[in-house]
């Protein structure tokens, strides 16, 4: 009887262990670049599989939310006054918790959605985050990583997966300067022997682009736009040196009489509020370069500056840095999907990544 006893405890502990090398033997790792317009999701062995704004729709009766992502971003605008569309991360930072939560779980069970070998409540995840975080606000994503279900979270520097995205040589002993124009921050970082060697951060990016867009239309053509209008027309400019002769057809609504009113504007019109920003690119680029140790000045202008970012995609706007600088200036292949990209490679290189990743006392 007790022998009998202890094959049937053997055998349950066997089911049991069998149970649960099953359950933990598929958990993938998923890769998320959590920027404060878009959101790319890479998972493991898959690819990209889900790019959606960063965006979340709170009804204010009921505190609850409606929509997420695209649908939430179509809504700018068009919401009656209990209804308000926000963006969960600002400039990087999470601005509002729930939000972000809310946000995260839905992109990952669209993302897992395909795949029903995964399941949505048992992976590993890392995060790009950008340089100058505190310490806190780093922990507040590993904990918004985890509340969606994250076994594992881990975050690493944006310039460091962007610099893997391009697969530039960064683990090397040679200098590599990026220049990462984001939604809400520009990140100016010469990389080496996997670290950031020296860098700076400017609080501008496509939102400060567009929002210049919208006063400059308002102030001059009398006309009021929103920022989706603001996203079409900086995506739709062509070039920033060459003075194109052709026009863009602009509609909103008119300050004088506050109805619908059309406008033609010259394209290169359109870049006369952008110039700023791209003087303060310039500004930050030059302090990097003064900054940066002799020894990898010689890499950085045999290879050049590197672009990325989603909103570095005007048609020479490396061209019109490099004119400036004196450097050469290169816009990357793939400038918007570099970060998730680079995550993407880390995932599938699980020793550079351990070496790369940020880690808390």
């Amino acid at each position: 009887m007790r022998r009998r006893k202890t094959v049937f405890g053997m055998y349950t502990l066997t089911r049991v262990f069998d149970w649960f090398s099953t359950l933990f033997a598929n958990v993938p790792f998923v890769g998320v670049d959590l920027a404060s317009v878009s959101t790319r999701v890479y998972l493991q062995e898959k690819g990209i599989v889900v790019r959606e704004k960063t965006y979340a729709v709170r009804n204010q009766k009921s505190s609850t939310f409606i929509a997420f992502g695209n649908e939430a971003y179509d809504m700018v605008g068009k919401t009656p006054p209990d209804l308000t569309v926000f963006a969960p991360i600002d400039r990087g930072r999470v601005s509002d918790f729930d939000g972000l939560v809310y946000f995260l779980r839905h992109v990952l069970e669209r993302a897992f959605a395909p795949y029903p070998q995964f399941s949505p409540n048992a992976f590993n995840m890392i995060i790009s985050v950008p340089i100058g975080l505190t310490e806190v606000e780093e922990m507040a994503l590993v904990e918004v990583g985890k509340k969606v279900g994250g076994r594992k979270v881990l975050i690493v520097e944006t310039p460091l997966a962007a610099g893997f995205g391009l697969r530039l040589p960064i683990m090397e002993n040679m200098g590599n300067c990026i220049v990462d124009i984001g939604g809400g921050t520009t990140e100016i970082s010469v990389l080496s022997l996997g670290g950031i060697v020296v860098s700076r951060v400017l609080k501008i990016g496509g939102i400060d682009f567009n929002e210049a867009i919208i006063n400059y239309l308002r102030m001059r053509y009398g006309i009021l736009i929103g920022n989706p209008s603001a996203e079409e027309i900086k995506l739709s400019l062509g070039s920033v040196l060459e003075n194109q002769d052709f026009s863009l057809d602009i509609s909103g609504r008119s300050i004088e009489t506050g109805m619908p009113k059309t406008v033609k504007v010259k394209n290169h019109l359109l870049y006369e509020p952008l110039y700023p920003y791209f003087g303060q690119i310039q500004d930050a680029i030059r302090e990097i370069i003064e900054e940066t140790p002799p020894e990898l000045i010689t890499d950085i202008t045999k290879k050049g500056i590197i672009l990325s970012g989603m909103s570095a995609k005007f048609i020479d706007l490396a061209k019109y840095l490099s004119r400036d600088l004196g450097m050469s200036v290169v816009l990357s292949d793939d400038p918007a999907d570099s970060v998730v990209k680079g995550l993407g490679w880390l995932i599938e290189h699980p020793l550079i990544m351990e070496k790369v990743v940020i880690k808390f006392n």
